[in-house]
């Protein structure tokens, strides 16, 4: 059955929405497993169905997805946006959220489902990292549902999880197209290294002089720790140095960087 909404492509051809009610919770979890790679290029998604527990509860996941960095991880639930938000949907958030997970169980199972699903593509984790990723971070919880449900966010939000949507269009010429939004993970569209000059607090050196494409002497903002900071761009042709045009960056001499830039055009630092 068609849905509610049509989307027009640039050649003019019409995709109808899949009707919810006419396909199972399963086959959207599988597709957007498939599609991870392309939506979250920055994450490995497995499935994952361990039994979580939280006190006297427990509750089975779906899917989770790693960080490439293994600097964070979710556990994400789909589920179909004509399922009501008391009883199933809350208690799985309400497990997932406040549920325990055992560093070396988990991350074996993560492990050993990722070689299962991507076989005989080379595995990507490292066992000693996500055993690392796992002690040090408690697991994001992401709710993914197939059409958007304004009713949930605010009781999602009482457990700083997250809702996003994933809708699938169908066109007469058996292909698919995909619609996301709500709360996503950045996706980042470009990354280069960096870190500060030896010697020098307020200038930090671009490894990919191509990277940050504002003109010699143009100022950009940088997001570090949810921090704006406001540097100038000196490119003498063969590389690039950002000088700090502020009081403070939050950087550290010693350590070394990566710069984002996310979809929306904005930049980001991170820990590298």
């Amino acid at each position: 059955m068609i849905g509610k909404s049509k989307i027009l492509d640039y050649e003019y051809k019409w995709y109808d929405e899949i009707d919810g009610s006419t396909f199972y919770e399963k086959d959207l979890e599988q597709t957007i497993l498939s599609k991870l790679p392309i939506v979250y290029p920055d994450y490995i998604g497995v499935p994952f169905s361990l039994t979580i527990q939280a006190g006297l509860e427990s509750s089975r996941p779906d899917l989770a997805m790693v960080k490439k960095d293994y600097s964070e991880w979710y556990i994400i639930e789909v589920e179909m946006a004509r399922h009501g938000w008391e009883g199933h949907v809350e208690k799985q958030v309400r497990v997932f959220s406040k549920g325990t997970y055992k560093k070396l169980h988990v991350a074996k199972y993560i492990a050993k489902k990722e070689k299962e699903y991507y076989s005989p593509t080379p595995t990507y984790f490292e066992l000693d990292k996500l055993i690392k990723m796992i002690e040090l971070h408690q697991p994001k919880v992401m709710v993914i549902a197939n059409e958007p449900v304004k009713e949930w966010v605010p009781h999602i939000r009482k457990y700083k999880a997250l809702l996003s949507v994933f809708q699938i269009y169908k066109g007469t010429n058996h292909f698919e197209l995909y619609r996301i939004e709500g709360d996503t993970p950045f996706v980042f569209r470009d990354k280069s290294h960096c870190e500060l000059l030896k010697g020098s607090s307020n200038i930090l050196i671009v490894y990919t002089p191509t990277f940050v494409t504002e003109k010699h002497n143009e100022e950009l903002e940088i997001i570090f720790n949810g921090k704006k900071t406001k540097w100038i761009k000196m490119d003498d042709g063969s590389k690039v140095n950002l000088i700090l045009n502020g009081s403070t960056h939050y950087l550290q001499t010693e350590k070394k960087y990566i710069l984002y830039l996310s979809e929306e055009g904005k930049y980001y630092l991170e820990n590298a």
